[in-house]
């Protein structure tokens, strides 16, 4: 028998778990994504240090990851998800957004290269 993981967390409760000064920008960043047509989906913002342990063994994440912090955001559109394809048009849209809030894009990362992420700096 699985353990019943409970309701759903929805966007706009793990936006509500950012850090506070972070947070106004991640919102616009979010809104400004939906406006431009696109159907977003916060896959993280906080993580607890054992969803984060649990991600690093995966190598799906560094030891001190700005989730931990509240400073960070893995945004994906719900029609592609993940594209390794650089030059998805939701890429070039989610790298606009992000920098015109003073943000960091994984996207400019080469390892990993992680263009669904944003942070602060």
């Amino acid at each position: 028998v699985q353990p019943n993981p409970g309701p759903p967390v929805r966007d706009a409760d793990k936006l509500n778990s950012l850090d506070p000064k972070f947070k106004p920008k991640a919102d616009r960043v979010v809104e400004r994504m939906r406006q431009r047509g696109w159907k977003m989906r916060v896959v993280w913002a906080r993580r607890t240090k054992v969803e984060n342990d649990a991600l690093v063994k995966q190598e799906q994440a560094s030891r001190n990851s700005k989730h931990l912090e509240g400073k960070a955001v893995d945004l994906i559109n719900r029609d592609i998800g993940y594209s390794d394809d650089p030059s998805e048009p939701y890429y070039e849209d989610l790298e606009a957004t992000v920098k015109s809030e003073g943000l960091t894009w994984g996207g400019d990362w080469s390892s990993p290269w992680d263009p669904n992420h944003f942070e602060s700096k």
